[in-house]
């Protein structure tokens, strides 16, 4: 088998089981499920990935860089280091509503212990290193509002950037999601940076 081939199955294997995933919720997708509608035999998706949940982060991680997600975070540590961190939050709450229903049920299944848990927790935990980096940014230019330390800050502003946050306002109560957006940007940003000059 080619390496071209190879890295073809595994994508095929990821954007099948995304898409499962978003239509069924993740308890209710297996590894069988998911080697059927890609066209490959269980056994080969366990060549590709070591367990259903290593199959699950991958599929999320994958994700992440196909939709752009990734790269515009990449592009927004290229700004001063306020800007940034707006930029930053500004884009994850923009690709929000693209992965809200798979981001909801990988929620619920950490909380019910199911393998889709280890996917929560690894894309959050990413997501809580894109943020720590930019705040750390923002404190080493002076500009962490007083009574933060840069590891408050980031918890902080990661709790107020949590999928179930903008589900409870957005799509249970009906906000416009770029009041939400504006609203809650506006709000970390006042609470943790200083002013400027």
């Amino acid at each position: 088998m080619t390496t071209g081939t190879r890295g073809d199955t595994r994508a095929r294997i990821l954007d099948t089981a995304w898409k499962l995933v978003r239509e069924r919720g993740v308890e209710a997708v297996t590894v069988a499920d998911v080697a059927a509608a890609a066209g490959v035999s269980r056994q080969l998706v366990y060549v590709h990935f070591e367990n259903r949940a290593g199959l699950l982060v991958a599929t999320v991680r994958r994700h992440d860089v196909r939709s752009g997600f990734a790269g515009r975070a990449d592009q927004a540590a290229e700004l001063a280091p306020v800007a940034a961190l707006e930029r930053l939050l500004r884009e994850w709450f923009a690709y929000l509503p693209e992965i809200l229903p798979v981001a909801r049920a990988l929620e619920a299944a950490a909380v019910n212990g199911d393998d889709g848990g280890a996917a929560w927790r690894d894309r959050m935990g990413g997501l809580r290193e894109v943020l720590a980096a930019a705040v750390d940014r923002v404190a080493a230019d002076g500009r962490l509002a007083e009574g933060w330390t840069p590891a408050a800050a980031t918890d902080w502003v990661w709790a107020r950037a949590q999928p179930s946050a903008y589900a409870l306002l957005v799509a249970d109560r009906g906000w416009a999601a770029g009041d939400f957006v504006d609203r809650v940007v506006s709000s970390i940003l006042a609470e943790v940076v200083s002013p400027g000059d």
